[in-house]
């Protein structure tokens, strides 16, 4: 199973992602790993990847903002399409992906890429079984202190707050956009990390209870109770 945890930058995806592999295992009894673009630098598990001649936070923090339009855009599609083909989820396992293409769709988009083209080119990506938008309003992450980065405030080395609320607006506006679409459910990402641990819980819960091959393998005492009828 694919699991898409999608939002704009310092929404808290990586942070819910690593606690939802450890609650998969523990609370759901399944399997559950990640993948992000970080990962291709581990050259063991992504062979094709060992041109690469640079670390990821270089190549992240001060390659990837001076590259132009379309090389960036492809260049991170590239780097989406090594992790889904190379390993792909297995049966019985879930895979938490941290934004998947639809987040570079967002990012690129807001940047002024042509948004069909960009879906065009991502439409050979395979669909996650279940996608949630963490949303948070840019001025709020402002507020938390985030540490900007070039990429993330629209490519501005400064990284100066007005530059990633710019920019996170419009990445925002994409990726709600595209949950209107789509019909992925949003989660209000401006409240403590706890709260919103338990309602991505609730929804992954839900989602492999009714995947025939996950759900087989939920504890019963662990699955959520059906709604009794009213009489």
């Amino acid at each position: 199973m694919l699991i898409n945890i999608l939002g704009p930058d310092g929404s808290g995806k990586t942070t819910q992602i690593e606690r939802l592999i450890a609650w998969s295992r523990d609370e759901l009894g399944i399997p559950a790993r990640s993948l992000a673009k970080r990962d291709i630098f581990d050259t063991e598990r992504f062979p094709e990847c060992d041109f690469f001649g640079c670390s990821y936070e270089t190549l992240a923090h001060r390659l990837l903002p001076q590259m132009i339009g379309e090389c960036r855009a492809l260049w991170l599609i590239y780097m989406n399409a090594v992790l889904v083909r190379r390993q792909p989820a297995e049966a019985g396992e879930i895979v938490f992906l941290d934004g998947y293409w639809h987040k570079h769709y967002a990012t690129e988009a807001a940047f002024g890429l042509p948004a069909a083209w960009l879906l065009d080119v991502c439409r050979f990506f395979p669909e996650p079984d279940l996608t949630l938008v963490v949303d948070i309003d840019p001025r709020a992450v402002v507020e938390r202190g985030h540490r900007h980065r070039p990429y993330e405030s629209g490519c501005d080395f400064a990284c100066a707050d007005s530059s990633f609320i710019q920019h996170q607006d419009k990445v925002r506006g994409h990726i709600l956009d595209l949950a209107v679409r789509h019909g992925y459910e949003t989660i209000d990402a401006d409240r403590p990390e706890e709260a919103i641990f338990d309602d991505i819980c609730q929804r992954v819960r839900a989602a492999t209870e009714r995947d025939d091959g996950l759900g087989a393998m939920l504890p019963r005492a662990r699955r959520t109770p059906p709604e009794r009828q009213k009489p």
